[in-house]
Order: C-alpha cells, then sequence, then structure tokens
C-alpha cells in the first residue's frame, strides 16, 4: 500500500503543495472532484508542448527560442497565485523568468509529461493515513491564499506543522530561499536556533556572469562507476503483416538481389525481441532480431537457433556472465563488441552453444540488448544515455525528421499526377524515397515524378544496384530533358549500378565506387553507398580503413547509407563518424522493415550520428518510415504515434517510453492459446460444492488460462455488487497494491512482486445474466478475464472466474528459483485464497452490519492469514544466485 512508501520518521516538507484530501471519499467523488484539475494541466501540458515544437521548427537556436516562452512565463505568473510577484519584485521576477525560459527551450517535453503523470488530479488516497504530523511542515507564502488556506486547515485539523513567509507569494524559493532553508534546518537538526548563512559562491555569483565548465563536472566527466551482470536472456517470437497502402497487402520488391524484384512480395515480417535481465531481475535491456531475407546472410530459422542455444545457456548452472561497465558500454568505445565476444568465447569453451561466429542480426539484437540494460541500469533513457556518454560534447535534438518510403509496383497501379494530390491524412515527409529499377525506365521516370507531389518536398531514389551503366544514364537523360525540377529535388540516387566485376568475375569495393564516380562525373547526380559498405565489411577485418581510403578523393557521394539492425550499433556509429568527421559526408539511417523495437534504436543511433555533422555539411532525413506499411507493433503505444504529421520523430519522448521496457509490455506476440479442459459443468450447484479449477498453459508456461468457482453463501445481487466496487479488490485480494478509477471507464491496477511495481490500465463492463463483470488489460499486464455470480437459490450463489494472464516475467524468474510453478500458485493459492478471502471479507460485512461483531472478527481474522500467507510469498528478497 502507499502508506509502505513511508516510515514512520520520514520527514516530509510541503512548500506550498496540495498534499491531498484529509479524508476518505468514494471513488466516483474522487473521480469527479480530479476531473477538472487532471483536464487543466492536460491543457497546460499540451500547450507547453505546442510552444515547444513551434520554437525548434522555428527559432532552432536557442537565444531566440526564449521569446515564446518569456511570454507564456509572464501570462502564467500574472496569476492570483503569485500575488502580483511582477509588480512587487520586478528585478526577482524578470531573472525568474529568464532563467525558466532558458529551462523550457530545452526541458519542456520532459517538464509537460511530469505535469502530465505527476497531476495532483491523479490523486486517490487521504494523506492524512500516511504522513505522520509529528514528522510533516507545511510552508506557505502569506500573501499565497489558497495555500495559506490549505496549511492552516492541516494545521488545525491533524496537527501538521505551519509556517507562513512573511510578505511573499506561491513563489517561496524565488522569493524567500534562506528562509525557507534555515525552516528546513530546523526541522532536520531539530534546532531552533539554526540559521544558514548565505554560501559564499551564491553571494559572488551573478545572474549574467559565466561560470567556467570546468567547475562544474558533467555526467561525461564523472568518475562513478555502475556495473551490472546480465544473467538471464529471454526471448519471444513476434509476426506482423505488412500492408502497402498503395498496392494492398504484402510489399513488392523488398530487399536486395533477386529479393528486390517485382515478384517478390513480403506479406509477413518474423522476428525475435530479446531481453537481458541483471542478476537481480531488477533492471532489463530489449533487443530485436529480425533477418530480412535477402539482406541478412542468416535465415529467420538459423537466427532463431543461435538466440534458443544462447538462451539455454545463460540457463546453464555452469555458466557466470561477464560484468557490464555501464558508463563504457554507451560511451560506445568498443566494449560492447568485447563483452560480446568474451561471452561467446566462455560458452563455446564450456560447450554450451555449438556455433563461433553470430549471426548479423542476433549480433545487432545483442548489442541493442546490452546497451538498452546499461542505460536502464544508470536510470536514464537511453537517448540520453547516449548523449550523456558521448566522447564528444553534444546536443540531443528532440525531433529526428524522416523521409516517406514508396515501394516497386507494377505500372497499372500507378496514379496520374492529376490524381496525386496530397491525402490530408498522410504524413507530410520532408523528403520522399521511391525505390525504382527492374521495370521500364518510363515507369521509373513517372514514378518520381508522382511521389513530387508538393514544391517544397525533395526526392531520392534506390535502385539497389539494379541498373547497367546505359541504363542508369538513359535514366537521369529522361529527367532532364522533361523533368528538371525532379532533377533539381534529387538529393541522390541510392546504388544505382549494378555490381562492378573485374576481368576474374571478382567484385571490389575500390572498382564499385570507381565505376560510380565515372557516372557521377557524367551525370552530375550524387550518390549513396548501401549494399556497397556492407559487402566490404563483409570482406574483412580491414574494411574500415579500406573505406576510407577509397572514399577520401570520392566526389560524388553524397552519403552513407547505413543499416543498424544489419550492421549493429558499433559499426553503425564508426561509419557515422567516418562519414561526418573524414568524409564531410551525410549518414543516413535506414531500417530492414523492424518492428518498433528495431526502428527505435535505428532512431537513436540517427540521432546521436546527427549531433555530430559539422555546421554546413549535407544532413539527410532517415529511413525510419517503414512502420507504416506494418499491421502492428511490438511497441505501445506504437513507433508510428510518435511521429507527427511532419515526419518528425520525437526522440525524446520515445526514449521515456522505452525506459525500463520489458518482454512484458511488448505486445503483438502470437501466444499459443489452448483452452480449458475437464471443468466441471452442471446445470445446478449445490451450496455444499467446494473450490473447483482447472487450467492450461502456453509452451513457454506463462500464458495461463484459468476456471474456478467458489460456492458463496449470500445471494447474487450482494455478490456482484461488493465484488465490483473495484478499489475495495486489495481487501480480498493482498497482491494487489491499488485499484484506482480513471476517466473514460478505465481502471488503474498496481502490484508489487520481490520490490518490482507492475501497473496496468483496464476496461470493463458489468454484466446482467448472469450478474458478474468482464475485463481485458489496455497497457501493461496482458490480462483479460469475467467473474460471473450464478444464482443458486435466494440466500446463495456460485461465483465463478474466468481468466488469461500472461504472467511477468519476474515472477517466472522468482518462482524457477524456488522450485514452484506458476500456474499451480495463481490457481491453488493466488486465486482460490482470493475467491475464499471475498466470501469471508463480505460475511464479515454483512456480520458486522447486523451486529454480529463476534463472527466478523473471526472472519477478518482467518482473510488476515491468508494475505500474510500471499504477502510472504510475493513480499522481495534476493534473488536466488546461480553458483
Amino acid at each position: 500500500t502507499e502508506s509502505k512508501l513511508l516510515a514512520s520518521d520520514t520527514k516530509i516538507i510541503l512548500l506550498g503543495s496540495d498534499p491531498g484530501s484529509l479524508e476518505y471519499t468514494s471513488a466516483l467523488n474522487e473521480v469527479s472532484g480530479n476531473a477538472e484539475r487532471l483536464s487543466g494541466d492536460a491543457k497546460l501540458a499540451n500547450k507547453m508542448n505546442s510552444i515547444y515544437i513551434w520554437q525548434t521548427l522555428l527559432h532552432p537556436n536557442t537565444a531566440k527560442s526564449t521569446t515564446a516562452w518569456s511570454e507564456f512565463l509572464s501570462y502564467w505568473y500574472g496569476k492570483s497565485l503569485w500575488a502580483n510577484f511582477k509588480e512587487r519584485n520586478t528585478s526577482a521576477f524578470s531573472k525568474m523568468v529568464q532563467k525558466r525560459a532558458s529551462s523550457l527551450s530545452h526541458r519542456a517535453l520532459d517538464i509537460s509529461h511530469m505535469l502530465t503523470v505527476c497531476s495532483s488530479g491523479r490523486t486517490s488516497y487521504p494523506y492524512s493515513t500516511i504522513l505522520n504530523p509529528k514528522e510533516t511542515v507545511f510552508i506557505a507564502g502569506e500573501l499565497d491564499v489558497k495555500y495559506t488556506t490549505l496549511g492552516k486547515e492541516w494545521n488545525r485539523k491533524s496537527g501538521v506543522a505551519y509556517h507562513e513567509m512573511k510578505g511573499v507569494g506561491h513563489a517561496l524559493l524565488v522569493e524567500q530561499p534562506i528562509g525557507v532553508a534555515n525552516i528546513i534546518c530546523k526541522v532536520l537538526t531539530q534546532n531552533e536556533s539554526c540559521q544558514l548563512a548565505l554560501p559564499a559562491l551564491a553571494r559572488s555569483f551573478k545572474p549574467n556572469e559565466r561560470v567556467e565548465k570546468k567547475s562544474y563536472p558533467t555526467l561525461r566527466q564523472s568518475a562513478a562507476e555502475t556495473f551490472v551482470t546480465p544473467s538471464n536472456l529471454d526471448v519471444e517470437e513476434f509476426q506482423i503483416e505488412l500492408i502497402d497502402n498503395r498496392t494492398g497487402k504484402g510489399v513488392k520488391g523488398i530487399g536486395w538481389g533477386d529479393q528486390r524484384k517485382l515478384d517478390n512480395v513480403l506479406n509477413v515480417r518474423k522476428g525475435l525481441i530479446i531481453s537481458l535481465s541483471s542478476d537481480d531481475g531488477l533492471f532489463v535491456g530489449l533487443g530485436e532480431v529480425s533477418p530480412l531475407n535477402g539482406v541478412h546472410s542468416e535465415s529467420f530459422d538459423e537466427a532463431k537457433k543461435q538466440i534458443k542455444e544462447l538462451q539455454r545457456a545463460f540457463e546453464s548452472s555452469n555458466f557466470n556472465a561477464r560484468r557490464l561497465h555501464c558508463e563504457r558500454i554507451l560511451s560506445i568505445d568498443g566494449s560492447i563488441s568485447q563483452f560480446i565476444e568474451d561471452t561467446i568465447s566462455d560458452l563455446n569453451e564450456q560447450k554450451l552453444i555449438s556455433f563461433s561466429v553470430l549471426g548479423e542480426s542476433v549480433r545487432s539484437g545483442l548489442e541493442m540488448a546490452v546497451i538498452s540494460l546499461a542505460s536502464h541500469k544508470i536510470r536514464l533513457p537511453l537517448p540520453q544515455s547516449l548523449f550523456v556518454h558521448s566522447k564528444t560534447r553534444t546536443e540531443m535534438t528532440p525531433f529526428l525528421p524522416l523521409n516517406g518510403l514508396i515501394t516497386r509496383k507494377d505500372s497499372n497501379l500507378f496514379p496520374t499526377i492529376t490524381d496525386t494530390k496530397p491525402d490530408p491524412s498522410e504524413i507530410s515527409y520532408s523528403s520522399i524515397k521511391v525505390k525504382v529499377g527492374d521495370r521500364n525506365l518510363d515507369d521509373d521516370v513517372m514514378a518520381l515524378v508522382n511521389a513530387r507531389r508538393r514544391n517544397n518536398q525533395m526526392i531520392r531514389a534506390d535502385a539497389n544496384r539494379s541498373w547497367k551503366k546505359t541504363d542508369a544514364l538513359t535514366f537521369v537523360e529522361a529527367l532532364k530533358n522533361k523533368y528538371l525540377i525532379i532533377v533539381e529535388s534529387l538529393e541522390f540516387i541510392e546504388e544505382p549500378l549494378q555490381k562492378t566485376l573485374n576481368s576474374d568475375g571478382q567484385w571490389s569495393f575500390k572498382d564499385q565506387v570507381t565505376a560510380l564516380e565515372r557516372w557521377y562525373n557524367i551525370t552530375g547526380i550524387k550518390y549513396a553507398l548501401d549494399e556497397s559498405l556492407v559487402d566490404a565489411i563483409r570482406s574483412g577485418d580491414q574494411y574500415f580503413m579500406l573505406i576510407k581510403e577509397t572514399m577520401q578523393d570520392a566526389k560524388g557521394c553524397a552519403a552513407f547509407v547505413i543499416k543498424p539492425s544489419l550492421l549493429g550499433f558499433v559499426r553503425s556509429m564508426e561509419l557515422a563518424r567516418l562519414a561526418h568527421d573524414d568524409l564531410r559526408i551525410g549518414a543516413v539511417f535506414t531500417s530492414t522493415f523492424d518492428s518498433g523495437i528495431g526502428l527505435a534504436f535505428t532512431a537513436f543511433a540517427a540521432s546521436l550520428s546527427d549531433s555530430f555533422c559539422h555546421l554546413g555539411d549535407p544532413k539527410y532525413p532517415h529511413g525510419i518510415s517503414t512502420f507504416s506499411m506494418m499491421g502492428g507493433d511490438t511497441l505501445t503505444p506504437t513507433f508510428g504515434s510518435f511521429v507527427n504529421k511532419d515526419g518528425l520523430l520525437n526522440i525524446a519522448s520515445l526514449g521515456r517510453s522505452m525506459n525500463g521496457l520489458g518482454l512484458d509490455e511488448i505486445r503483438d506476440y502470437i501466444y499459443e492459446k489452448s483452452e480449458v479442459q475437464n471443468f466441471r459443468e452442471v446445470g445446478r450447484y449445490s451450496i455444499d460444492d467446494t473450490f473447483q479449477s482447472a487450467s492450461s498453459t502456453s509452451e513457454t508456461g506463462r500464458e495461463i488460462n484459468i476456471d474456478v468457482s467458489l460456492p458463496l453463501p449470500f445471494p447474487d445481487d450482494i455478490a456482484c455488487s461488493r465484488f465490483t466496487d473495484l478499489p475495495q479488490q486489495p481487501r480480498w485480494s493482498p497482491w494487489l497494491n491499488s485499484v484506482a478509477y480513471l476517466e473514460m471507464g478505465l481502471t488503474e491496477w498496481t502490484l508489487n512482486v520481490r520490490g518490482v511495481e507492475f501497473r496496468w490500465k483496464a476496461i470493463s463492463k458489468l454484466l446482467d445474466n448472469p450478474k458478474g463483470i468482464m475485463w481485458e488489460s489496455t497497457s501493461g499486464l496482458k490480462n483479460q478475464g469475467r467473474v460471473e455470480f450464478i444464482k443458486v437459490s435466494d440466500d446463495s450463489c456460485l461465483m465463478r472466474v474466468r481468466m488469461s494472464i500472461v504472467a511477468p516475467r519476474v515472477i517466472s524468474f522468482v518462482f524457477k528459483t524456488t522450485g514452484e510453478f506458476v500456474k499451480d500458485f495463481v490457481e491453488n493459492k493466488l486465486l482460490k485464497w482470493s475467491l475464499e478471502s471475498f466470501r469471508d471479507v463480505v460475511k464479515a460485512d454483512l456480520a458486522l452490519e447486523r451486529g454480529d461483531a463476534e463472527l466478523g472478527d473471526a472472519l477478518f481474522g482467518a482473510v488476515e492469514g491468508r494475505s500474510n500467507a500471499i504477502e510472504a510469498t510475493l513480499s522481495y528478497q534476493s534473488f536466488d544466485k546461480k553458483r
């Protein structure tokens, strides 16, 4: 419960803040009372988001971008809450607004997010039952009418110490920082004579004075070291349909080589999401392994085989994983590659795996998981972690520009130019990539013409090495002769030429670039390298120097096209730095039709890469828009929900949403569902029947289907009304921390297992015949089911619960170490005890209502005994360590 968050001697200092209600109110009244505050905070957060987006797009220069915030803050601080602060102290007010405008220009998204999730409108419990009045202090400004009233009320009703700062309003820390500090000093030291002197640094510091950076070490310069040991590897398989809105189901011509041809249709994307968790189960990192046929060198089945072997190896008692140095991992200094190579070597020495070389997608997925585990351990979202530990001082841009994609299609599916008016529902990308080649050249030309529907839209083409040199020249000539505006808008063409082979039939990176340079000298059209980079890397260990030396004198290369899901995170960042620092060309990050997990990592890498770009050098939108062709996603909210109408990806929000994300929060997996068997169905139930149960599990043992029943010695209408008062659930289900009503008919549920909190939202519906309730989770812990109260007589009914739940992995891990089975515990303890406790709680309530205190106390004692047993099982203790 919430009371466990605070020890009895925890000191709480409330600085002009609303601590919540003093007394319990009904759930419905609570929702009604909080709705207005929730709505107001949501509107304020939306306003901040709008200003932030506006200032980022129009005024990327920070000095210019504070103007809008100054206007917003002047309006906000003009409210009565601040007691005419501007008029009372113009100088202090001006400095405060200037400082906070500067902060908002960088951190508005974080602040608006906190305003939304931490709104006091979400408060649903009386804090008078949590706070110890003797350890609580309420401080308010004399001119702050709202909070002086609240503080006096709390002082009067609960005995909380109340302090009033003379002559100030709500901005306590701005108007009276020393006075507030002195009160805090007295509270903490319990010394009434405690007085703080103004620190020398604060006395000497002037607002406009520039402080040397070396005086304030950043996280990058910190000597702190953080370690984590990834001792558990878990995996889930996903399968997502691909849908091309222009051609119908399936996507044509995706991949390299023969896979790029029109007769190749990709209907389904299969892959694996892997999870590396720490030895205590508290920290987790995700990665995606989804090889694309014709691009990756391994098949899906081969990648799956390697991952399954690794999973079994990690479970072996003979294997002890090496620990990770989180800061070094996040600086991308080579520690990731070293960890993976050492791990594979260790496993081979112990003969726990049958391979020594990882598939490209497997290595990429492991790198993702290692990086995100390190990020979770240091408690920062991944994008921020990468920027904080970057070798060069960089700033994270909040939005990442993406390019759109038009895949190959049959010529009879092309719209005419007059039919290509923009669809208002479509995303307006600043650049569109069009797949060309393997069809009539005229069709390729028209594909580019039809794609460019707005005057400000840039175009790029991707031939995937499909053209002979004569075809590539003819294509450009046709554009120049008829559609010069397309040529002017053309950023580059990816891999316009077929593989260039020497007289011995051998390919080399140098020969390919030489041929491309000749083509550029004739056409004046820039090219980009994609397949050629991968072939160079596959050719040997000295690939980096080969690429660098070959490209030093190249004039026609516009960009490297980089696929982290193929090359891995480490190699991708090496190539990006080479492009930006040595060659001064662009680095475009693209996907291989990955799910949201893989796309997110590609986006984070692209954002970091863009920060390496030198002023004046080319910077292009990134090819991560394939989410629009996926019929589902592994992320909730989906990856696409973070992309706005202008084709900008909100990197900061995406990073926050994925921080600490585990496999239990991933959706669109295909679970093997199995029906519950052998549950006794009878036409008439007897009140003498005892608890019945039947269940089944999926192959993984995590999805559990359960059907249980228990007779109740009271009418169905009483049973239903008591059970469907959802905030009362923790009374008979002690494994639940809380249940709270939200807006739009939703409820929020929380439970705690071994120190790890699980939270989910659900939507429910009352049933009439028989009476009961059905529910389904909409986020978080996956579960659904129904509870029915079947009338047996006027004084009795049968309670039947049918539910399906995907057990959180930490629970599976707990029971694996204790030798118990999750299904047996949920079925024969958790649900059995909860149903029996519900029966006894209602019986006790009814006994007390009719004045039978002795029976009521006895029944509550039985409930307390079951509760203690459940809490003992689920309470936190250190996980068993592998030996």
